[in-house]
């Protein structure tokens, strides 16, 4: 596998930490329900992957083995940060139609 390949979860669960930051700062980034989905499933993805063992935020392995994946606390501590940002979360910003809510 390519090295990038290892950092998927951490990657989509660093993106929704901070587009969720931002949005509740007041900054208007979802324009469509469309955007909403795929940020819906985004979120269904890092809710049902942080179980997977992986090679945590450096990619690296154990030193003992290093091509033998585990779950790491850098993946699943980023995780769990995402998903409660991201709970109550009102993608077209507070005030707007309640559709779009995480």
């Amino acid at each position: 596998k390519q090295w990038y390949q290892r950092r998927v979860r951490g990657s989509v669960s660093l993106y929704l930490f901070y587009l969720a930051q931002m949005i509740r700062s007041g900054l208007v980034l979802i324009y469509t329900l469309e955007e909403c989905h795929i940020i819906q499933n985004l979120v269904y993805y890092v809710e049902r992957a942080y179980r997977i063992k992986d090679f945590g935020m450096w990619g690296q392995g154990i030193r003992d083995r290093p091509e033998e994946p585990e779950l790491s606390a850098s993946s699943i501590g980023i995780t769990i940060a995402a998903l409660r940002v991201c709970d109550g979360l009102n993608l077209f910003g507070e005030g707007c139609n309640h559709e779009p809510v995480l």
